[in-house]
């Protein structure tokens, strides 16, 4: 998906669902689409893709659209050296009884979303779905923004950063509020979903006087995230007291023994009695279980203080809690995935349907009909008029008529990488 960099930095204020539907709307457009298209979706699909839990998806729907129909972004475009106003969507089109939504950009917005040959932004729109901070959504572009201009700092005045949240003058007036809700929200949300974020401080007029702007330092992509489960390498050295007593050269063999590289094992002796070393060897004898490094387990132990199985049960217990979550994430992205690739690929073949002439059209229907028995013959009898938008004939068409988006295609579109075990798991879901 991309997006010029000025409409990143553009002023508006949209809800996360707002927000949702609109990169949903971006991921459909083509680097080489010289015009906006009918961009048609279920509403259902769309309800789920955005991961709304809502009991009436229509409505909640035709009223999110009603909204991106008249809330307004304003940018700046160098190409003409003119300041744009524009609301997101020119219209929305909604097939009452076929429970599908035909969404329109605005014509103004085109000089932004079509035919990009300079700077742009591409990000994955399973990030940015699984969000749930209006702010993050923002901080997330921010980020892609400014790391592909080679920009890892930035500063914006708080004049600016109020413009582009689309902040009105009573909000967040306190800038404690102001680091509360936007900055810090954000920051760790991007963290804990994306492992990637950034760190801030403020701008001050003056020596300890007001905050006048924010200074930004992004996460960049290269950078080796600091893991936090058991059995991490061990470090190379241990910070100890400058002025280490002897060391017991004892202590240090039952360290070794336990597979402790000698010059840790030395400053652990060092730096530790002995009794305090046992109990921490007898917590490593009682595991029950798999012990990916039985030195790096020992090392935790001491710097960490386990006390008894129990403790240690505990902190397994969490362990498997995020192993579970962390899976269960990896699920949810893979199954946004697959629903990004549906739609693509009933797009794709929808406009291939539009192509067709009328008599083609006709007797692909007629084929169709005549794979029909009982039940659904039946149906078909008293349902006169039907066309792509019915499921089965739908199924029929993409099948047997016409050339079908495989996902390796999109994919490679979407320029994204799965490992060998994704690519499995996103086949078999």
């Amino acid at each position: 998906m991309v997006q010029h960099n000025k409409l990143v930095e553009a002023k508006y204020r949209l809800s996360v669902e707002e927000q949702k539907i609109i990169k949903i709307l971006i991921s459909q457009i083509q680097r080489d689409d010289e015009d906006f298209k009918d961009y048609e979706f279920h509403v259902r699909e769309l309800a789920e893709l955005m991961g709304m839990q809502h009991k009436d998806p229509y409505g909640v729907l035709q009223s999110i659209t009603k909204k991106l129909t008249t809330k307004g972004l304003e940018f700046h475009d160098p190409a003409s050296n003119t300041l744009i106003q524009t609301a997101w969507l020119s219209g929305a089109k909604y097939k009452i009884g076929e429970g599908t939504v035909i969404l329109h950009f605005d014509p103004l917005l085109k000089p932004l979303l079509l035919q990009l040959q300079s700077y742009f932004t591409k990000y994955e729109l399973c990030h940015i779905l699984r969000f749930k901070g209006q702010y993050t959504i923002r901080f997330f572009e921010f980020r892609r923004s400014f790391l592909g201009k080679s920009k890892k700092e930035v500063t914006f005045s708080m004049k600016e950063l109020r413009g582009i949240f689309g902040l009105n003058r009573d909000e967040y007036r306190e800038f404690s509020d102001f680091k509360r809700r936007v900055l810090d929200s954000a920051r760790l949300e991007l963290l804990e979903k994306t492992g990637k974020s950034f760190t801030w401080e403020p701008v001050r007029q003056g020596r300890g006087g007001k905050v006048i702007g924010v200074h930004f330092v992004f996460d960049e992509d290269n950078e080796d995230q600091e893991q936090e489960i058991l059995g991490n390498e061990i470090p190379t050295s241990i910070a100890t007291p400058a002025l280490l007593p002897q060391k017991d050269d004892k202590t240090v063999s039952m360290l070794v023994d336990c597979g402790v590289a000698l010059p840790v094992a030395e400053e652990l002796a060092a730096a530790y009695e002995e009794p305090y070393i046992r109990e921490k060897i007898a917590l490593l004898t009682a595991h029950v279980g798999p012990v990916k490094s039985r030195a790096g387990f020992l090392v935790k132990a001491l710097h960490e203080d386990w006390k008894d199985p129990e403790q240690e049960e505990r902190r397994r217990a969490e362990e498997r809690r995020r192993a579970a979550q962390a899976e269960a994430e990896r699920h949810a992205r893979l199954r946004a995935i697959k629903q990004g690739f549906e739609m693509h690929a009933k797009n794709h073949a929808m406009e291939q349907y539009k192509q067709l002439p009328e008599a083609t059209r006709q007797s692909f229907k007629a084929e169709f009909l005549g794979t029909l028995a009982g039940i659904l013959a039946q149906r078909y009898a008293n349902k006169p008029g039907f066309d792509f938008e019915d499921p089965y004939y739908r199924s029929f068409v993409m099948q047997n008529k016409l050339s079908s988006l495989t996902l390796e295609a999109y994919l490679a579109q979407a320029e994204l990488a799965l490992s060998p075990e994704d690519a499995h798991d996103l086949r078999a879901l």
